[in-house]
């Protein structure tokens, strides 16, 4: 009835369907088969369709019934690792066929009842298995080495974190690069240090945690009093920080976040705004001392005003050291700072459009929009560079990006005028649009001019 030999519980079960007029490729097929039906059933039932399916050649279909044969709680016949593996290689699955060639002849050896037809099948299929296996292997290969790639990226990210977090907790030397270096280690312990946590210089879980709730991502201060923390950021002016809500708001973030820095600056430059310049100075003395570049800038900004000097006169050359200090951080908005004082030739310094340019042209390539806005002034210009409209556009474009109004606002200008591209009173009105929702009073008149 079958290609070997069956179970001597199977004829009872055929009876049973040939008295019920059941024929045996009519029995539900195994997925059917309820588990709680008693085991000698489940294998009667079992073994009838795998005896159907090898009457049709149904590879795929015994395939996928022998692992089920496999898991009942019996003694599987050897024969049914050589079944299982003439379906597969039938189905182009020649590396399973030899690993089930090479089991059914360990258990068997030369008694075995496909003996003869399992050797002849193994030579047969060695050569195609032999591919899949090189295949496999370097599939496993390319596998491992996309795992540990992603691994890397997350750890990676995963410093990055624990960096961004730690620069913003005063722990300067903790670069945010990717690199679990020795800066970072030291700065991971000393925090674990202060806040009582197991000291071993990793990211730890519970290290990381603790860093993520100690600085929120946002707070009303941010937008109140906000300063250049990164190239492509830019500072709300102090001029045009709204103090009375301000200062408020950022005391609240103090006082809920004592550590973080960039609301100790942001308070500080709320009570700039305020006219507290000794509060300001206060505040700001803590981020400084730890060398963070927008506290030393602010404080060159206290001195050039003459708000910390007894005469209220402006102290010059305290203001270039201080703007110093930030420039040698590569500080985009210090750079700026020191090239309009070489420009206009301020502060003993001579005067040198040239020079100038040269610390516009710095700031520009970190990213820092208002650079690149200068940079695009003096090409439109040509004052110290050769007049270059496509130059200024890089330049405006590189800026507009980011949403600063002044860039869009200049866009807007070239494209009115037609300087370095063709006139577009659309594409102008487009871009002053851009710059007015951004804030820019002037792309606002230029709109009601254009009848936008």
């Amino acid at each position: 009835m079958t290609n070997f030999q069956l179970s001597a519980r199977l004829p009872r079960i055929i009876l049973f369907a040939a008295l019920l007029g059941i024929s045996p490729a009519s029995f539900p097929e195994s997925a059917n088969i309820a588990d709680n039906l008693p085991l000698d059933v489940q294998v009667d039932l079992l073994m009838t369709e795998l005896s159907t399916l090898l009457k049709v050649d149904d590879n795929e279909g015994i395939i996928a019934l022998i692992p089920r044969i496999r898991a009942l709680d019996i003694e599987i016949p050897d024969s049914l690792y050589f079944l299982e593996a003439r379906a597969l290689y039938r189905t182009g699955q020649a590396l399973s066929s030899r690993d089930r060639l090479v089991v059914y002849l360990a258990n068997t050896g030369r008694d075995g009842r496909y003996y003869d037809q399992a050797t002849e099948l193994l030579l047969e299929v060695k050569e195609e298995a032999d591919i899949q296996e090189k295949r496999r292997v370097e599939q496993a290969r390319l596998r491992s080495e996309e795992q540990a790639r992603s691994a890397e990226k997350a750890r990676t990210l995963r410093i990055r974190e624990a960096q961004r977090i730690l620069q913003q907790l005063g722990y300067r030397d903790a670069i945010e690069n990717g690199q679990f270096n020795n800066a970072t280690r030291e700065a991971l312990a000393v925090y674990q240090i202060r806040h009582d946590l197991q000291v071993n210089g990793d990211i730890t879980d519970e290290t990381l945690r603790m860093l993520e709730s100690a600085v929120p991502d946002s707070h009303n201060c941010d937008g109140l009093a906000r300063y250049a923390r990164a190239p492509r950021e830019w500072s709300i002016a102090i001029n045009l920080i709204p103090a009375q809500v301000a200062v408020p708001a950022c005391n609240e973030a103090l006082r809920l976040y004592p550590e973080v820095i960039r609301f100790q600056i942001q308070y500080a430059r709320a009570l700039f705004a305020a006219g507290r310049a000794n509060d300001a100075m206060t505040a700001i003395e803590k981020a400084a001392r730890f060398g963070y570049p927008a506290a030393e800038m602010m404080i060159g900004e206290l001195h050039e005003r003459g708000l910390l000097s007894e005469s209220g006169k402006p102290d010059l050359s305290n203001a270039v050291r201080w703007y110093q200090f930030a420039v040698s951080r590569a500080y985009a908005p210090a750079q700026v700072k020191l090239g309009e004082l070489i420009e206009s030739g301020s502060a003993g310094f001579t005067r040198s459009t040239e020079a100038a340019i040269g610390w516009y042209q710095k700031a520009a390539e970190q990213g820092y929009p208002p650079a690149q806005v200068l940079l695009g002034d003096r090409f439109v210009s040509g004052r110290g560079l050769k007049r270059d409209y496509a130059a200024a556009m890089h330049w405006y474009s590189q800026a507009a990006e980011v949403g600063y109004s002044e860039a869009e606002f200049k866009l807007g200008e070239m494209f009115e005028r037609g300087r370095g591209v063709k006139r577009n009173r659309d594409s102008a009105a487009a871009w002053y649009r851009k710059a007015a929702n951004h804030g820019s009073r002037d792309a606002a008149e230029k709109m009601k001019r254009l009848g936008g």
